[in-house]
């Protein structure tokens, strides 16, 4: 397993966060966006935020484990999961986009695009086969009528 996987992806996020304003922060003030797009960081913010929050509530009804290395004994797919796969991470990204334009520079979309790559490229895979190991036909029949992200 690889040792990034033993991160947790909120704390990726939030560090990710921590370093995209220390860069606003430090960087010259070459705001570049401007409104809509503070109006469209609300939305992303919000739904984001909320989208996450459903999936991860949908999680502790149904006695999944949250964690992506823990072992999974089910699918879900209902509610927010018969949009993505992966409501949750989608949430975390869209909370980074929506600061990122909030900040309107160019070193602040470095959050979202390293958080997408990181879970893309380690943790979606690792998941991925891990659930089609244990879960088998059910799992990739699920893969193929739903998409990754959204």
């Amino acid at each position: 397993m690889n040792k990034l996987l033993t991160y947790r992806p909120p704390r990726i996020a939030i560090l990710l966060l921590i370093i995209s304003l220390g860069l606003w922060y430090f960087s010259p003030p070459n705001t570049l966006l401007y409104m809509p797009y503070k109006l469209v960081a609300g939305v992303c913010i919000v739904l984001g935020f909320a989208g996450m929050i459903l999936a991860w509530l949908q999680f502790k009804r149904s006695d999944a484990a949250v964690c992506p290395t823990a072992e999974t004994s089910q699918i879900i797919m209902n509610g927010m999961y018969r949009y993505s796969r992966n409501p949750m991470y989608l949430g975390m990204f869209l909370i980074l986009l929506g600061t990122s334009f909030i900040m309107g520079t160019l070193p602040s979309i470095a959050a979202p695009a390293v958080f997408f790559l990181i879970i893309d490229k380690f943790f979606i895979p690792y998941e991925e086969a891990k659930l089609l190991l244990s879960l088998g036909d059910s799992y990739k029949e699920y893969m193929l009528a739903t998409r990754r992200w959204l």
